[in-house]
């Protein structure tokens, strides 16, 4: 019997053994692969790359398990997903003191100080990123790796851009650019990419020093030296959105410089390019600034091409200052030009955006207009009122306008009294259907006691206004009901009859219609807060469910309300 305990003792151990080897060696070959995946998150997706650091979380690998968590914190950080980022600090902060300081590790090290770093560049915490920057950058000096020497200091020179220690940044970047330039063979084929990159951040760190003292020309003239350098270098092989990049930085400089002919070429090509290359945002800088140059230069015409242009971007997105201040030149070239109209609709455009965009805190307020130069711009515009007005014959006028509106108004009347009676009419319908009751259960056939539950906690879900939440889903709803996701999507069929998707887009389009129509403050709103609301991300995608349900666009549907429809 003992002899047949024993046995069965080693066979356990045995299997044990055999088993943890195999897990050692599959953790060894796959670390490395899993690391990977965080480098071509932009390839797979975020959401893929976050599978993967989570993989490298649950390893026994200390190194591995941390990068897997600096890793994940960087990727929610940088495209804002709703995370407890407290946690993930603390467990970072807890692992890397356990990596041991070896060649081994180095390399990880490396790794996982720059991701931090990244992030809390991201979070606006400059004095932490740059401690994580400079922590990288001593174990790239200790293994003597110049791409990552290259990359750390580089990184280094931004940050102390960004912290106003321009004499830092140039001292980093230029010593930067050497490191470069004498390691061509070592770099291989990212020698173009590094030294692109470079040559481009010395360029803007001598810009963002002759912003800061104007009178010293020798920060413009470096900074155009060194962007010039890059369009002289057939090495380089530019794509066009970096050629739209080199230009729009040259552009800058000399309007920086109040050499506004000078910039005018180089504005244009950056237009080009980042035109040929889709880069909208970019586009849409070069659009203002090439506005403000050609305002100092008194080309109205260019200058006002280029506002509208800019605005026909922007038509209806989270406002900047770029945007407000758009108007503010519109109105301005306007009065210039006698057109008061247009003055005075891009005036009070400006005062209504600047009134909701202060309101909602979206701009700063040092970048735009002073309440002083406001006030300037109405006087302009109300002396522009009076001079026309002193200048027409107030009888003929008059009597034209009164004809006019006489004409007018009988075609108007006589066109849309039809289209009137069905606006009100389809609007009555959607103000309707906005007030059924949809815990209604008349008619529907309980079949047994769970059946009920399951209906009852739809009820309650409805009522709680759960169907606005983020993670409101199939599973989370048939988690609070206490079902399982298949018999809740059976229930919903025949009890409500039709799919989930289609019972959460009803409940929530019916919720909007009905915050619409008794809330005059969320008319005001944007498209893209309306759909926020109603628990959608994204206005264009919610525009399309609205016109699905009620036939018209939530604009529409405002404007209706609005005129009384």
């Amino acid at each position: 019997m003992r002899t047949y305990s024993c046995l069965i003792v080693l066979l356990v151990l045995s299997v044990i053994q055999c088993f943890s080897q195999e897990v050692t060696t599959i953790n060894k070959n796959q670390l490395q692969i899993l690391k990977q995946k965080f480098y071509s998150n932009k390839k797979i997706g975020t959401d893929s790359a976050l599978f993967y650091m989570n993989k490298l979380k649950q390893s026994s690998n200390i190194p591995y398990k941390t990068f897997g968590y600096a890793g994940g914190i960087y990727l929610k950080t940088r495209d804002k997903y709703p995370f407890n980022f407290e946690s993930y600090s603390d467990s970072i902060n807890t692992y890397l003191p356990l990596i041991k300081e070896n060649k081994s590790n180095y390399t990880l090290l490396f790794d996982i100080y720059i991701l931090l770093g990244n992030t809390y560049k991201r979070r606006g915490q400059m004095k932490t990123a740059l401690d994580y920057y400079l922590k990288a950058e001593n174990y790239a000096l200790i293994t003597n790796d110049i791409e990552r020497i290259v990359k750390i200091k580089g990184n280094v020179a931004l940050i102390y851009q960004d912290m106003g220690q321009l004499d830092n940044a140039l001292d980093k970047i230029n010593t930067t650019l050497k490191i470069v330039e004498n390691n061509k063979t070592i770099l291989g084929s990212k020698y173009p990419n590094r030294k692109y990159k470079t040559l481009l951040n010395t360029g803007a760190i001598y810009n963002s020093r002759f912003q800061k003292e104007v009178t010293q020309l020798s920060y413009g003239d470096s900074a155009i030296h060194y962007f010039k350098r890059i369009l002289k270098d057939d090495e380089l092989k530019l794509s066009k959105f970096r050629y739209g990049q080199v230009y729009s930085y040259l552009a800058t400089t000399y309007t920086l410089k109040k050499e506004y002919s000078k910039a005018k070429p180089y504005f244009q090509k950056s237009i080009n390019f980042f035109n040929e290359s889709n880069a909208l945002s970019y586009l849409y800088n070069s659009y203002y600034n090439n506005g403000i140059n050609y305002w100092e230069l008194d080309s109205l015409k260019q200058s006002k091409m280029s506002f509208l242009q800019l605005l026909k971007i922007k038509k209806d997105t989270l406002l900047d200052p770029n945007y407000v201040n758009s108007h503010k030149y519109l109105s301005e070239i306007y009065v210039k030009e006698q057109n008061q109209d247009s003055a005075s609709y891009y005036f009070k455009k400006h005062q209504k955006i600047l009134e909701k965009a202060k309101k909602e805190q979206l701009l700063e307020n040092e970048r735009i207009f002073s309440t002083d130069e406001t006030y300037l711009l109405n006087k302009k515009i109300q002396s522009l009122k009076k001079s026309n007005s002193k200048n027409k014959n107030v009888i003929i006028v008059t009597s034209i306008f009164l004809i006019l509106v006489l004409i007018s108004s009988i075609f108007i009347i006589s066109k849309n009294v039809k289209e009137k009676r069905n606006a009100k009419k389809r609007l009555q319908q959607l103000l309707n259907n906005s007030q059924k009751d949809v815990n209604n259960t008349s008619g529907i056939n309980i079949k047994n006691e769970h059946h009920l539950q399951v209906i009852e906690g739809l009820k309650k879900i409805e009522n709680s206004l759960f169907f606005l939440k983020e993670d409101f889903n199939l599973y989370t709803t048939a988690k609070k009901v206490g079902t399982n996701t298949t018999y809740l999507s059976k229930i919903i069929k025949d009890y409500k009859k039709m799919t989930f998707n289609e019972y959460t887009n009803e409940l929530r389009i019916k919720y909007i219609v009905e915050k619409l129509n008794k809330d005059k403050t969320v008319r005001a709103y944007t498209t893209q807060a309306i759909a926020e609301i109603g628990g959608y991300k994204n206005a264009k995608s919610f525009t399309r469910i609205f016109k699905k349900y009620t036939g018209i666009t939530p604009y529409q549907f405002i404007e209706k309300i609005e005129t009384g429809l």
